[in-house]
């Protein structure tokens, strides 16, 4: 069972066990639930936005064209998404 201590600013280090586990790198960020006396510590997904990074093949031109294709990426895979709920 890993552990670790919280220093006096209530910092802790996530044992290298858990971070290898959860696939954590420096700047994740962590979900923490609190159910009775026992705290869930989770990776945060990325926002469905940023997942499409690197869908959009681009190169020199229009940065602006750019943002909107990818907010119209983004639009289609929330409608697909709440269409299925």
């Amino acid at each position: 069972m890993a552990s670790s201590k919280i220093t006096s600013k209530g910092q802790t280090t996530v044992p290298k066990e858990v971070r290898d586990a959860l696939g954590l790198e420096t700047g994740s960020r962590m979900v923490w639930e609190i159910e009775g006396r026992t705290v869930k510590v989770s990776p945060l997904e990325a926002h469905p936005f940023l997942q499409l990074g690197g869908s959009i093949k681009t190169g020199p031109g229009d940065i602006a064209e750019d943002i909107r294709k990818a907010r119209e990426a983004w639009g289609a895979e929330r409608n697909r998404r709440s269409q299925e709920k």
